[in-house]
Formats: structure tokens, sequence, C-alpha cells
């Protein structure tokens, strides 16, 4: 990549000739006045930052020397620069004796109508790998919107997930003040998917507005999410080509599209397996999880080993995780005594250090594919409603091992 002296943009607004180095000041402006990095936070690598916004390093140097000089942040040698000011001061207010801190100045502010929102939570645990999917949906999202001359904020619900009534009023809180600051547009991932629809019905008619991953009841909106039936149905294929026959599916007990889905999925492919010997279990656990949920998986796997499942599919990564512990609790190991699958590709490694087969999410192509609706939406409120659903794929590790592999592995012992 070429370096920042012949790198230049053309505003789409103005068609003026921009240098590279003051949209990526201009980018970083937005993040910092949105809060994407806070007060006395030290901003990202300037190798992070070029990576992350596409463009040469020596663009990002001269925009970070741009926001020292506006007063955004501070740099000290051998440092990375801080988000927020020295109290430096001028040369011509040393010759008028002026002390006043730089942050005290007036700074350009970015138009709201510019800033596009995800709203979602932020999560991450332990496990998870390149990033959350939070983090990879909002760097498609960026990634897009830096190319329209608009800026990506990250309005963070939370990092966990609460109950229905604490989840509705962080969304409501959200929802409002995207409304109520002229946002120019919302990514929206709804966890209280019963509550809140008179908002976003209010919400989507003066601020564009994209579901992602699960829809409303009675809320129209564009929606990106992915061909959940098709995944879980891939996931199935597998295992029945490895030889397992009774094939468990794990699952959750929410009224959600996304769940059904995947269940249909499951149901579909174990039906249309053509073979008596396939059986259909299904095992709904509920959210939070105790000793008297698990009574009908542990009767399923205490069962003789000729009737027991012999694999097990799972809504979720985070839920395989918690699978494999229970079946360890059971005196069971994956994959000699059953093979796992999960959903997502964010924890490709169980604790045991088995690779976990899953299924991975375009999470990045989900923000891209969702800023390209918003951006219709924009250009043509009236124009019709679309539903993106973008395929999945397979990622095959260790945990689901052929029934032969696992034979062999107990006839060993």
């Amino acid at each position: 990549m070429q370096s920042d002296s012949t790198e230049i943009l053309v505003s789409a607004d103005t068609a003026r000739p921009q240098r590279v180095s003051e949209h990526v000041a201009d980018v970083l402006s937005g993040r910092i006045r949105s809060g994407v990095y806070g007060a006395g936070e030290a901003l990202p690598a300037e190798r992070a930052l070029a990576a992350d916004l596409g463009v040469h390093r020596q663009s990002v140097r001269a925009a970070i020397e741009q926001l020292v000089r506006d007063g955004l942040v501070s740099q000290r040698p051998n440092c990375r620069p801080t988000v927020g000011p020295e109290p430096l001061e001028t040369k011509e207010e040393r010759g008028r004796g002026v002390t006043e801190p730089v942050s005290r100045r007036t700074a350009p502010r970015i138009s709201a109508s510019n800033l596009v929102a995800l709203i979602m939570w932020h999560g991450g645990g332990p496990l998870e790998h390149a990033g959350t999917a939070q983090q990879r949906i909002f760097r498609g999202m960026n990634q897009s919107l830096m190319q329209l001359r608009r800026h990506a904020v990250f309005l963070d619900l939370s990092d966990r997930i609460g109950s229905e009534e604490e989840n509705a009023a962080r969304e409501a809180e959200h929802l409002r003040y995207i409304r109520d600051e002229g946002f120019g547009g919302a990514l929206f991932y709804p966890y209280a998917y019963r509550r809140n629809q008179e908002l976003v019905r209010e919400v989507s008619r003066r601020v564009p507005l994209v579901l992602l991953d699960r829809k409303m009841a009675g809320v129209d909106t564009d929606f990106v999410g992915l061909e959940n039936h098709r995944a879980i149905a891939m996931v199935v294929e597998h295992l029945l080509a490895q030889g397992h026959r009774r094939i468990v599916y794990m699952t959750r007990s929410e009224s959600i599209q996304t769940i059904h889905d995947r269940l249909q999925g499951y149901v579909d492919t174990v039906r249309g397996a053509g073979d008596s010997e396939v059986a259909e279990m299904v095992l709904n656990l509920p959210p939070y999880q105790n000793e008297r949920s698990w009574a009908f998986f542990d009767a399923a796997f205490r069962l003789p080993e000729d009737q027991r499942p012999t694999a097990a599919v799972c809504i979720s990564d985070y839920l395989a995780v918690t699978v494999a512990e229970r079946l360890q609790y059971l005196g069971l190991s994956v994959p000699e005594d059953v093979a796992l699958t999960g959903f997502d590709n964010i924890v490709p490694v169980l604790p045991s250090g088995i690779g976990l087969t899953t299924v991975a999410q375009p999470y990045e192509e989900i923000g891209i594919q969702a800023v390209d609706l918003l951006m219709r939406r924009i250009r043509d409120r009236r124009a019709p409603l679309l539903s993106v659903e973008l395929p999945a794929e397979l990622i095959i590790r260790e945990s689901s091992a052929p029934v032969a592999e696992r034979t062999k592995s107990l006839a060993k012992t």
C-alpha cells in the first residue's frame, strides 16, 4: 500500500479530494466522541488501526498527529496515544499567558446523522478466539461505513445477558437514545424480542433500522440472519456419514425463529435419512441449569451403551462446553463415548483440549450485508423489506469422531 502522500479519497457528499489521513482522523475522532475509545484509554497500535481501517500506517500516524493538535488525544515518547489531552498550551497562548487545557476548547462536531449504531451485548469469554461475535460484526459494519464517510458506534447492552425485563429496559434505553439524538441508522440484535415492539416500530419510522439474527413479531424491518435450517442439516448429515444413528439434539426453550429453524433442520434431516435405525431425540434445557434440569439428559446417557446416544448436537458452542462437562460428570468422554458438535465457531477447543466441530457464522459479512440493507433503506424509505439469510460453514474437528474410531478406542481400553 502506498504512503499517505499519495493516498487520496473523494467524498461522496462533496466530491472534494481528501487525504486518507484526514479521513482516518475523522473516523478516530468519531469513535472517541461516541465512546468507542474512552477517556484515558490508549488507542490501538498503529499496525492494528492500519489493518482495521485498510490504510497505510503512515496515514494512521498522520491522523493521530492531527488528533493531538485538535486536543482529542495526547502522546508521549515511546507510548501509544491516549484519549484525553495533556493540559498543554499553544505558542500564541504562551505569549498571552493563557494556560487553559486544550481539552476545554470547542472541537468540531460530527453530525449524528452520520453515526450508525450497533445495539448488541459485547459478551465474550476466555474460550473464544479471533474476537467475539459482536466485535467481528462491528468490524464488518465499520469497514463498510468507512467507505461511505459514516461512523460506526457500538452501543453496548451489557457484558452479560440478564432477565427478559433487564434486557428490555437496556434495549429501550438505547433505542430511545438513537431516536432522540438523530442517528443516521442502527443495526439491532434484540434479546428481549417479545418486548418493546411498539418502541421499535416507532424508532424504525424515524431511524432506518436493520434487525440481526432474530425477528420481532409485529415489527416490519429489514433483516440479516443465517441459513439456520441448512446449517444444522449439515451437522446432522456429517454425523450420519460418521456412522452415528442415535443423535440427540440439545436446544433451548426459546420462541424465536432462529431456534425453530435449527430444530426443524435437525428433525427434517433425521426423518429424511431413510434409515430405520436413525433415532430422533430432542432435549430442551432451560437458560439456567440446575440438577433437576439435567434429569432427562442424565437418564438418556446412563442407558446401556447400545441404547444411549452416540452423538449430541448442541445449539451453541457454549452449550457444547456445558454438555461436555456434564458428560464428564457422568463418566463419559468426548469423542470416545459421545461425539459432540457446537454452533458459532467462537469456542474452537473444549476445556479438555479436544477441538470442537461446529458451525461458523460469517460475522463480518453479517455486518457488511446489514450496512448494505441500511443504506438501501436510507436511499429509499419506501423500498420493499428484505430478509437476507447467509450461508454457514461446517468446521470439522476432533470432537465428532466416527463411531468406528470410537469403537476402536474403547477396544484398546
